[in-house]
């Protein structure tokens, strides 16, 4: 069993955070709840790297949920000088140990990037011409860590964001567990659903860790 050793207590609020070192991964708890781990950086970079699909010019990027940072990394690695990408992060408590994690230095000082402590809905609807929104807040459309967080995907929920996309637009969400009904809704939205595997591991022995469920915007 991997020893557990407390890094850092950061409160947010009435609320407070640990931060812990699993083995040799870093978790965020509140309570007895997991609501961040670095296990699975990799798979949260290929879907960051999602945004590079996004249309032009000037994409506007939205990324709902900070995190560690890495899928942020991966969507301003995939992007080009022209783009813009706000960070929607509900959890002040999470900007505050991103910012000390050792990806932080590929964001914080990218004039491209902007993180917000915000609400990611109310952020959606403040501008109705995303090239892509990539919502990494929870676990899967299914696994919400926080319960009000279950509204983002309901049917009336991604309908309201796919009229906020550009022509062409993606609306994508990370899933560390296969939800591949969720494609009926993204189709429902007027969205062309595709299911995009995330992979992580040594080269040539990579598995597929999670997956994005992606939807585009018809032109």
């Amino acid at each position: 069993m991997s020893s557990i050793e407390v890094v850092r207590t950061v409160h947010d609020g009435e609320r407070a955070l640990v931060l812990r070192r699993r083995g040799a991964h870093l978790e965020l708890v509140i309570g007895n709840v997991v609501l961040l781990s670095d296990a699975a950086l990799e798979t949260e970079r290929a879907f960051g790297a999602l945004a590079g699909a996004a249309p032009g010019p000037r994409p506007r990027i939205l990324v709902g949920g900070l995190g560690f940072g890495a899928t942020l990394v991966g969507a301003l690695a995939a992007l080009g000088d022209d783009a813009e990408v706000q960070v929607a992060e509900r959890v002040a408590g999470v900007a505050e140990v991103a910012r000390d994690h050792a990806l932080a230095a590929q964001w914080t000082s990218d004039p491209r990037a902007r993180v917000i402590v915000g609400d990611v809905a109310a952020t959606i609807a403040a501008r109705d011409d995303w090239s892509a929104i990539l919502l990494d807040v929870d676990n899967g459309p299914e696994w919400a860590s926080f319960r009000d967080n279950a509204k983002l995907y309901t049917p009336s929920a991604v309908a309201a964001i796919a009229a906020r996309l550009r022509p062409g637009g993606i609306f994508a969400v990370w899933s560390g567990y296969p939800a591949d009904g969720f494609t009926r809704t993204l189709r429902g939205a007027g969205l062309t659903p595709e299911i995009v595997p995330l992979r992580e591991g040594p080269s040539g022995h990579e598995r597929v860790r999670a997956r994005a469920y992606v939807g585009r915007k018809r032109v």
